[in-house]
């Protein structure tokens, strides 16, 4: 079995049974929380398109078709990705010139652009000719943790997949049994979706020291103290200097801020922080101050995947956050 298959079965079966009729769609978007299999299950399809050996409704998975998919070596599965901050016109101008040429074993042909909210304005744009002028046996996938960051055009003119999350609880128990704290599991269970992932994290020193300057950078902003403007600087700057560090550090900021929102409202909801002092003193603000303070962070998350520093961008956070009352 294939791990995607015990991860999202509903998934798997929905679209097992989507192709044995013949139904499957020219564009999809695959929306969901890191680790919760979107990648995965594109490959699936494409497995499934493929395979010399279909059994019940699944691809093998052995076969010279599913290896070749597996090993990233068939010319008909086209993958998009970037370690970069975002995905550029030339990019997507590539896998344009790829959807016009014919399969080159068959008339099916498989795209996908993995974390597809990376896409510049121009390159989302570029891509729209695909949807307007759709290619016969393509079907391309975007895979993205954040749909609404993409052009409603794109969305409108795709089916939307929302992966469900395992069970948050799951995850923070099983990283507890593992011997990591409560404390340390309640924050990562929140941040990821792959226990491999979260594992990893909480074996990260520098992921611990993270969560600490955050937290006090959240502290100096419930205070009103102008020093967090200069904290950017000095505090986070040395511990994130690759951009997974740098966005590791404003989602652990928006959850600071989910948390004291949901208990400013007293809504029963899976917690990072919720034991944090700075949690109670931020959630005495107003309704309207929490909303736009978190509304602030997630517009800073997008900035700094359209390649805007991240000491311009966290600092231009700061002072709005701290104007705002």
């Amino acid at each position: 079995m294939l791990a995607i298959e015990a991860l999202q079965p509903g998934l798997v079966k929905q679209f097992a049974a989507i192709i044995a009729a013949d139904r499957l769609g020219q564009a999809y978007v695959f929306n969901g929380l890191s680790g919760t299999g979107k990648g995965a299950l594109a490959q699936w399809i494409a497995l499934r398109l493929f395979c010399q050996n279909v059994q019940a409704g699944h691809p093998c998975g052995e076969c010279a078709e599913c290896q070749r998919i597996l090993s990233h070596n068939h010319p008909d599965v086209v993958v998009l990705a970037t370690d970069a901050r975002s995905l550029k016109v030339d990019d997507v101008r590539e896998l344009k010139s790829e959807l016009s040429k014919s399969g080159v074993e068959g008339q099916t042909r498989v795209f996908v652009i993995e974390q597809a909210e990376k896409m510049t304005p121009g390159a989302a744009n570029s891509l729209l000719k695909f949807y307007e002028e759709p290619v016969s046996g393509a079907v391309i996938i975007l895979t993205t943790t954040a749909k609404n960051q993409l052009l409603p055009t794109i969305l409108s003119r795709a089916q939307i997949i929302n992966f469900p999350t395992p069970p948050r609880a799951q995850i923070k128990a099983q990283l507890e049994a593992d011997g990591v704290s409560a404390r340390l599991a309640a924050v990562v269970a929140q941040l990821t979706a792959d226990v491999a992932d979260a594992q990893s994290l909480t074996a990260d020193e520098s992921f611990q020291e993270r969560i600490t300057r955050v937290l006090k950078l959240a502290e100096q902003l419930a205070n009103r103290d102008a020093t967090a403007f200069v904290a950017v600087q000095a505090n986070l700057l040395p511990v994130a200097k690759a951009l997974p560090e740098q966005t590791q550090l404003l989602a652990l900021l928006a959850l600071v801020y989910e948390d004291a929102l949901n208990r400013h409202f007293q809504v029963a909801a899976p917690a990072a922080f919720a034991a944090e002092p700075v949690v109670a003193q931020l959630a005495a603000q107003s309704a309207a101050a929490l909303s736009a303070s978190l509304s602030a962070i997630l517009q800073a998350q997008v900035q700094l995947r359209q390649n805007v520093t991240f000491q311009s961008d966290t600092e231009q956070l700061v002072l709005k956050l701290l104007a705002i009352a």
